[in-house]
């Protein structure tokens, strides 16, 4: 199947997605539900975006597509921040794999989520629904392509790659080589069950558009995500040869806020947890097997 990164005619609603994750949010997030419950009909929960621009813009965007949210500068029910925070209200925290692998265990059992956007970006979560639903049976290879205009190291952008990694193949991999140089990096990540993955990301590359492919395949079937249907035989040294509308990151910040608000409003753990950021990011910090 080929998606590409058009928003839908409607909303995706996270809560038809499970998630078999363990733990729960602090007593914090109660005691919020428990203040809040008897006037939810007519408040508005308030978040308070804690970020500089262009992070804040995307985000302050974002909350503005979903109802029953309001974006406030005090006196908020939770916060979206980049550093720590207290454990007093639930807080979405913005680039996650910035953050130290103490700092992160600090966080353990605190009210708080991790934005791993990249799972909630229109292309991925039909193929996450997929897999989920059985269609493609048990993931046997996933292969990622990541090329990029920017002048920057590839290992900074593999965070998010190797977290959907993991995201798929519901775990850590056994095993990791890697291949990089200043604009290169290829992951191989052997998975227990006999599946693995390939991510490739470069950068610098020539042009000014960036590329981005996913495919998955499965025992039952295959999927794949697209900037655009052979996007790649339109890719020359000097870019696209037509144009491409980019990655839609508002609806994907928007996505991920609603599971955010979902948890805190339903009372219930998120689906993605500071447990998966300290796999990811030790996953791509690891030595490279010999």
């Amino acid at each position: 199947m080929d998606m590409a990164l058009a928003e839908p005619i409607l909303p995706v609603d996270l809560r038809l997605y499970p998630c078999d994750l363990q733990g729960g949010i602090s007593t914090g997030l109660a005691q919020l539900h428990r203040q809040s419950a008897s006037s939810a009909s007519k408040a508005m929960l308030k978040i308070q975006v804690n970020l500089t621009s262009p992070r804040r813009t995307v985000y302050l965007e974002a909350l503005s597509r979903i109802h029953g949210v309001e974006a406030v500068e005090k006196n908020a029910d939770a916060l979206v921040t980049d550093t720590i925070p207290d454990r007093s209200l639930p807080a979405l925290i913005d680039h996650p794999q910035k953050l130290s692998l103490d700092q992160l265990r600090e966080l353990r059992g605190a009210p708080t989520m991790p934005a791993h956007q990249w799972r909630y970006a229109p292309n991925v979560i039909p193929l996450q629904e997929s897999r989920l639903r059985g269609k493609l049976g048990e993931p046997g290879l996933l292969r990622i392509h990541h090329w990029l205009t920017a002048e920057t190291c590839p290992a900074s952008l593999a965070f998010h790659q190797v977290d959907l990694s993991h995201w798929f193949f519901s775990g850590k991999p056994s095993s990791r080589y890697s291949h990089s140089s200043s604009d290169y990096l290829q992951l191989h990540l052997g998975y227990p069950d006999s599946g693995m993955s390939l991510i490739d990301i470069a950068t610098n590359r020539a042009g000014s558009n960036d590329y981005y492919s996913m495919h998955l395949i499965g025992s039952h079937g295959a999927a794949y995500a697209d900037d655009h249907k052979n996007n790649h035989l339109l890719l020359g040294r000097t870019g696209l040869h037509s144009l491409i509308p980019p990655a839609n990151e508002v609806m994907t910040i928007r996505n991920m806020l609603e599971e955010f608000l979902n948890g805190i409003i339903e009372e219930r753990p998120w689906a993605v947890t500071t447990e998966d950021t300290l796999n990811a990011l030790t996953t791509v910090t690891a030595g490279a097997d010999a």
